[in-house]
């Protein structure tokens, strides 16, 4: 199994048009378009993350909750061990600062709007799930809400997808980009884990000189160092993806 993760990984990055993503500007260009950028409007914005310990509450309403419960608790643990950042689950919504509502494609669009109220148009349009955060005035990330019509994902094949890209664009990296390969948010891709290139984004994003905030002039010399002093970082993003439990352990 080990060998066929190994090949299958290879594949992906020693093809062609893959075979930037461990170049520094290659990845500086990818954060930018990721990280300060946002999926449904062309503005620039500022860094955004957490500053504060991350809780999540898991909100069933569809059966398969040990399922979900899973495959959520593998992902947190991945971020985590990716950013370092305090990310755990709660067991109540009051404790929570990010909520992810399993619900069905017939309720889905209503109970976004009744759990999210401050925003009246969403983008619905040919989404199979969603992410939405708030901020303080200065980028860092106070709350955020993922809704997932559960039987639409699976129908389309993108349960795991959708668990996986939402929790972590919640983390500050907002955007999709067809421009970013190999990706998660990258609709092309068809990644259903996050990459060597998703790992390094969020390593990147989540190290300490990095503030919620920061604007592309600001944030880019920091990016330079950071890739000076981690001279080993396409390797060791490769082994925290081969560290990931969907790897290890479930073989996807």
């Amino acid at each position: 199994m080990r060998k066929l993760i190994w090949g299958l990984l290879l594949s992906l990055l020693c093809a062609p048009a893959l075979a930037n993503w461990n170049d520094p500007a290659y990845v500086k260009r990818a954060f930018s378009l990721i990280a300060l950028n946002n999926e449904y409007d062309n503005l620039s914005h500022p860094v955004r993350k957490w500053h504060k310990p991350i809780r999540v509450y898991l909100d069933h309403r569809v059966g398969d909750a040990p399922l979900h419960t899973m495959l959520t608790t593998i992902q947190l643990g991945d971020l985590a061990r990716v950013t370092g950042h305090d990310i755990a689950l709660v067991d109540a919504p009051g404790k929570a600062n990010i909520r992810v509502v399993f619900t069905t494609e017939k309720r889905w669009q209503d109970e976004t709007r009744e759990l999210w109220p401050t925003q009246k148009d969403f983008p619905f349009r040919g989404a199979i799930c969603m992410a939405h955060m708030t901020t303080s005035s200065v980028g860092e990330i106070k709350t955020a809400l993922i809704v997932i019509p559960v039987d639409l994902a699976r129908h389309r094949g993108k349960l795991l997808a959708c668990l996986v890209e939402e929790l972590t664009q919640t983390m500050g990296l907002p955007n999709d980009s067809d421009k970013v390969y190999p990706s998660i948010f990258n609709d092309s891709s068809k990644n259903n884990l996050m990459s060597p290139l998703d790992i390094t984004l969020l390593r990147l994003l989540y190290s300490p000189e990095v503030r919620a905030g920061m604007g592309k002039t600001q944030v880019m010399p920091l990016l330079d160092k950071w890739f000076t002093d981690h001279p080993g970082w396409p390797q060791q993003s490769i082994d925290l993806y081969l560290k990931s439990e969907f790897v290890t352990k479930l073989g996807l």
